[in-house]
């Protein structure tokens, strides 16, 4: 009955032996002895019948028979070797799953993305710019932008910008609103998604119990800058990254009062994809687009403000 073939490992270990006609230097860079490296070429020996190296005192080489062997396994290992590499290269994503808010994506990820783009031709990206929280651990999104406190447990994620809150609205409706209390005659514009917004700042500003005269909800923030440039109310806009909105010139902040913290935007993904080498080359890409964008940021916040 024929015996079963010579390990994957018996028949590598033995090329590499082979390739370095040395037993110690092969042990070495396999992390073997020489004595282990010998046990497994004599396996491959005892199968193939007949002697792979002539043993002589501190030193091997090749039998014909073993050069023969060698040679083919050789060129099998390179074989074996470029199939898996192709298969890798293959089985990466070419395409990226993004979950971007609106606010974010249009006045700052968009103006930027051909940079991107330039260093990663190769790579396609799919945005998705519903303000919802995208469910990662389920694979609905392969990254996302988010406006939080802290990174959701179980999650990697890296904070990108600090947010602050304040009212803003056309340079004439400014001039009836002088303190918060004056908001309560004021149409105040909110969003339907997204963190609580309005409520937060009237805690922040130690007037809980304000109520506002009427309401006007859009579900994007682009939609509600919109609103607030054409005089219908008064926005609660994110200090800084609103001020590059385009209609965000046409704005003025009504209040002296200090901004409100609102959170931070984060960049997050699963932790098994913290490796994946399109996730990381994104991830790594905004955070240094943000890190250099930051001082211009603040410094326009400081001047619109002041």
């Amino acid at each position: 009955m024929k015996r079963d073939a010579p390990s994957f490992a018996a028949l590598r270990i033995f090329a590499v032996a082979a390739q370095r006609q040395s037993f110690r230097d092969a042990g070495q860079a396999l992390g073997l002895t020489p004595s282990a490296v010998s046990h497994q070429v004599r396996a491959v020996e005892d199968w193939v019948g007949a002697p792979l190296f002539l043993r002589q005192v501190r030193q091997v080489r090749l039998t014909p028979l073993g050069e023969t062997l060698s040679e083919r396994l050789s060129q099998a290992f390179f074989d074996i070797d470029t199939a898996l590499g192709q298969a890798r290269r293959q089985s990466v994503s070419t395409r990226l799953r993004i979950a971007a808010l609106p606010l974010f994506t249009n006045v700052w990820l968009v103006p930027r993305l051909a940079r991107f783009e330039a260093l990663h031709p190769d790579l396609s990206l799919s945005i998705d710019t519903d303000a919802r929280v995208v469910d990662l651990e389920k694979g609905e999104a392969d990254i996302a932008i988010r406006n939080v406190a802290a990174v959701t447990t179980g999650l990697f994620g890296h904070k990108l910008l600090d947010l602050r809150a304040t009212p803003l609205c056309t340079p004439q409706m400014a001039e009836t609103v002088q303190v918060p209390q004056d908001l309560a005659r004021a149409t105040l514009i909110d969003l339907s998604v997204g963190r609580a917004g309005w409520p937060e700042w009237f805690e922040g500003v130690d007037c809980p119990r304000l109520k506002p005269a009427r309401t006007l909800t859009f579900d994007n923030v682009p939609s509600a800058i919109d609103a607030a440039a054409q005089g219908r109310g008064v926005l609660l806009g994110l200090l800084p990254l609103v001020l590059d909105a385009p209609n965000a010139s046409q704005l003025a902040a009504p209040l002296q009062h200090p901004p409100v913290d609102a959170g931070a935007y984060f960049v997050v993904c699963r932790k098994a994809d913290r490796a994946n080498a399109t996730v990381q080359a994104f991830m790594t890409w905004l955070i240094r687009e943000m890190k250099a964008d930051v001082v211009r940021l603040r410094r326009l916040e400081r001047e619109r403000l002041k």
